[in-house]
């Protein structure tokens, strides 16, 4: 796997980075020693077992931390899995790799001064749930490449092994046990403020936070999907009104665009391709303003929400 990771930053064009992989049997201390302090490790659909952290704002030094359990899993009957690490460590080089070229590309989104519109967050919001897509689907070119199945015995052939063998349908059910938190889960989030229960910039708040985790987790499954062959995920679930109504407006959009690009863009490419994901927010904050929530700048730029 070594040749393959490290002939890919000359294949993109990319800048010279310095990347640091750290292995650790305590994943929480490790990232906030180096300096996200306030990490929690659990995400919906699951917890972190690896992350990408920038230690230069351009990416060009990065370190990779990657969870292995305890020193002593192994000898205690710990869950570690080696074959979830190397998915892992695909994963997270991608988000470096990514992280690297977007630098240079400069399309990072410049922090506003101020409380971003719904259109600025939801921008945000679409290129990460694209970036996780995108990592997924490299972490399954580096095990197709690299690992196979045993022999087959009715066809006495290998198979590459692939990102569905890792996670089987966990991702899938994890997607399905989450649709009710999205419908009527958001609705009633609103419906929340409407009766005074939660304050207008809470509620807005954990709408954005809500939404962000919804579309990594459909972007973590619907990677797996692609990758093992099968159809898009939302396709299975296109009667529940959470995907109906809102997931389907959100992400079949940014899964066009990602349909038509490599999973790592070239130099090159990247700038075209980043804005496009980025664009693609507007449905996101399409998705809001069909709830109802919306918000604009004041002559003060200043954000203000309205629900209707």
């Amino acid at each position: 796997m070594y040749a393959e990771v490290a002939a890919v930053p000359d294949e993109l064009g990319m800048p010279a980075m310095d990347l640091s992989v750290v292995l650790t049997g305590d994943v929480i201390a490790s990232i906030r020693q180096r300096g996200e302090r306030g990490f929690q490790p659990e995400r919906l659909g699951g917890t972190v077992a690896g992350k990408t952290l920038a230690l230069a704002p351009d990416y060009s030094r990065t370190a990779v931390v990657l969870d292995t359990g305890p020193a002593d899993a192994d000898l205690h009957g710990g869950d570690f899995d080696p074959l979830m690490l190397v998915h892992v460590l695909g994963h997270e080089l991608g988000h470096a790799f990514l992280g690297r070229l977007r630098a240079a590309a400069g399309t990072i989104p410049i922090p506003a001064q101020r409380t971003q519109t719904p259109e600025e967050a939801a921008a945000i919001l679409a290129y990460h749930a694209a970036d996780e897509y995108r990592c997924n689907l490299f972490s399954n070119l580096l095990l197709t490449s690299t690992l196979s199945l045993p022999v087959d015995e009715s066809s006495g052939q290998r198979r590459p092994l692939h990102l569905g063998d890792v996670f089987e349908d966990g991702y899938r059910v994890a997607f399905a046990e989450a649709l009710d938190s999205v419908h009527p889960g958001w609705p009633d989030l609103i419906r929340r403020y409407r009766h005074r229960e939660i304050g207008l910039e809470d509620m807005f708040g954990l709408l954005v936070r809500e939404t962000e985790a919804m579309l990594i987790l459909v972007a973590h499954a619907d990677a797996v999907e692609q990758a093992a062959g099968h159809a898009p995920l939302l396709a299975g679930h296109a009667a529940h009104p959470g995907v109906r109504d809102v997931l389907a407006l959100a992400w079949n959009p940014l899964r066009a665009v990602l349909d038509h690009a490599q999973p790592m863009p070239s130099s090159a490419d990247f700038t075209d391709v980043d804005r496009a994901l980025q664009d693609c927010g507007r449905h996101i904050a399409e998705v809001w303003a069909s709830l109802g929530v919306r918000g604009h700048l004041t002559d003060d730029e200043e954000l203000y929400l309205t629900v209707s």
